[in-house]
């Protein structure tokens, strides 16, 4: 008897240890170069104060560099590029308040990385037995 009343408390201690262990984070699903570079245009539409034809533009500008980058992997690349066409067809003052906003993104992301490094590629080497 006293046996099944430790082996229930030990169970309901390490099935209250369990729940009240903190939920993963769970990402948003990954959203399509189509439905990002519409949410980017609208920002920047917002943040630039941009016309219509600029809109349109800066809409294609982005949904190209969107499927360059899923295509290539190469964000730097892309990001050159579309800035380059920006730059084409922005105001010479909306285009530093990109570059400003650019540079506090950059800034942003440098301190994220520096709060979280990321896990290293190297696999973890599984411990050899001691002893043998």
């Amino acid at each position: 008897m006293n046996r099944i009343i430790l082996i229930l408390f030990t169970v309901a201690i390490a099935s209250v240890n369990a729940l009240a262990q903190e939920p993963t984070k769970q990402r948003a699903p990954k959203k399509t170069p189509e439905e990002r570079a519409e949410n980017m245009t609208k920002r920047l539409t917002k943040e630039l104060n941009l016309s219509a034809d600029q809109q349109v533009k800066a809409k294609s500008v982005i949904l190209k560099r969107e499927l360059e980058r899923e295509i290539t992997k190469d964000v730097k690349e892309a990001h050159v590029k579309a800035k380059e066409e920006f730059k084409s067809f922005l105001t010479a003052e909306q285009f530093q308040k990109l570059e400003q906003k650019d540079a506090e993104m950059k800034k942003k992301r440098e301190e994220r990385r520096q709060k979280s490094p990321p896990p290293s590629k190297e696999s973890p080497q599984p411990l050899a037995p001691e002893g043998k």
